[in-house]
């Protein structure tokens, strides 16, 4: 019986991207259905929306986003679509509570959980605490207590804390892949190195891309017929019956 083959998931993905959270609630419910769910392998990478935003908050998410010139009631349409959206999956939030800030130290952390293989559990806590409860992910102590609590060593978290450029390479590296291979914004999922599917999908969508590249990956064998019936006559490469 041949090894099976596993399906590499990669995901760029930015802590301040509402869509980014509701789109990895989405792909863990397909991956968890999946008669293959136990081979797959996901990873996250990083993607900035504003790399120029503030290291800490200084504004409301509705100032920020109106001196991006958003227009309010275009701002209230979008939070509306994401509640009733985030409903769906389990996931409330609170729009008000969301704090602007630079997200580049929150994905050193999600690069050093890597490390330790601990990246979903820290992804999943920063979504969370971001768009539910309001975390700062440019306080860096408040960071480290949230990524330590989702698993992350406390050795680990401090180093990133404490040193500017920890795990700082591999940030830029994920930023630079994402001109490579053409992303222009995020959750992007990229499957098998080969397939991309841009933004926060429906489950039917995953779940259909998914079991094709698997399947792609792991071709059935070919079954020999049941023949039904007496042989009949048939020719041959030596002639025909007679």
């Amino acid at each position: 019986m041949s090894e099976t083959t596993r399906l590499g998931i990669d995901v760029w993905l930015d802590v301040a991207c509402p869509w980014c959270a509701l789109g990895e609630r989405r792909l863990d419910s397909v991956i968890e259905k999946l008669p293959f769910g136990d081979a797959v392998d996901v990873r996250f990478h990083s993607y900035q929306l504003d790399p120029n935003a503030p290291d800490r908050a200084t504004m409301t998410q509705s100032e920020y986003l109106a001196g991006r010139g958003l227009d309010p009631a275009r701002l209230e349409a979008s939070h509306q679509h994401l509640s009733a959206s985030g409903s769906e999956l389990g996931f409330e939030f609170d729009h008000d509570a969301v704090v602007p800030s630079n997200t580049w130290a929150a994905h050193r952390m999600i690069q050093a959980a890597a490390a330790e293989g601990v990246q979903a559990q820290v992804v999943e806590a920063l979504l969370v605490e971001y768009f539910q409860k309001g975390l700062d992910v440019g306080d860096l102590e408040a960071l480290k207590a949230v990524v330590v609590a989702a698993g992350l060593s406390e050795e680990v978290a401090q180093r990133v804390v404490s040193d500017p450029y920890a795990f700082d390479k591999e940030v830029k590296d994920d930023v630079a892949r994402t001109g490579q291979l053409g992303i222009q914004g995020v959750p992007f999922y990229v499957l098998d190195g080969r397939y991309g599917v841009s933004g926060a999908q429906p489950a039917e969508v995953f779940e259909q891309a998914l079991t094709q590249v698997y399947d792609e990956l792991n071709p059935k064998p070919v079954q020999p017929l049941n023949v039904v019936g007496a042989e009949g006559e048939t020719c041959g490469p030596d002639g025909c019956a007679v």
